[in-house]
């Protein structure tokens, strides 16, 4: 049930990194990289190998819930 979810999350928060990474590079300052324990803990979250990763069912449901509340808010319309 939860494998939709997952690839929609993993997808969105790709694509904010993104975001994040090009916004940065257009102020013209030095992008931090992060440690390489940071980089191994985030594969691991992204692999299912970690506690709260996106293979964890109570943690995919906070995610998506927590996702929810936007269009709950601006158009909660949405649903019918």
């Amino acid at each position: 049930m939860w494998h939709g979810y997952a690839a929609f999350l993993r997808m969105y928060y790709r694509e904010m990194a993104c975001d994040i990474q090009i916004a940065a590079q257009a102020a013209g300052a030095a992008l931090v990289v992060p440690p390489y324990e940071v980089c191994e803990h985030t594969v691991r979250q992204f692999e299912g190998r970690a506690e709260g990763d996106l293979h964890d069912n109570a943690a995919l449901e906070l995610a998506w819930t927590t996702m929810l509340r936007l269009p709950d808010r601006i158009a909660p319309d949405y649903r019918d």
